[in-house]
């Protein structure tokens, strides 16, 4: 395998890692909702990660309150990469899947 085509799947191979390992968590953010009450948006993205994950951000969020769950939405993003040279082409595909959750904590 030449070297400039092992370099390349190295690299990706690493920026691929490097992706699923930061997106392995739930990430939260405070919003407001129509009606002037507090929610949270979270979002936990990454085809390693489940939805689970986005729901236990949501009871450490809350706490013994409870929450509404007020959406919950997905989607599979398609990705490619490829290189081509005068020794071939190489293409790597993927997806990276998105999951996100809206709650409002209980009183």
């Amino acid at each position: 395998m030449p070297e400039r085509t092992y370099n390349f799947l190295f690299n990706s191979t690493l920026i691929l890692s490097s992706v699923i390992i930061l997106s392995s968590c739930a990430i939260s953010k405070k919003t407001y909702l129509p009606d002037g009450s507090e929610g949270y948006s979270i979002s936990c993205d990454g085809s390693a990660v489940g939805i689970n994950v986005c729901f236990e951000k949501a009871g450490e969020i809350c706490g013994s309150r409870g929450y509404d769950l007020l959406n919950r939405e997905g989607q599979i993003i398609p990705a490619a990469t490829g290189v081509a040279n005068n020794q071939g082409a190489f293409v790597n595909y993927g997806a990276y899947n998105t999951k996100s959750i809206m709650i409002r904590c209980g009183k």
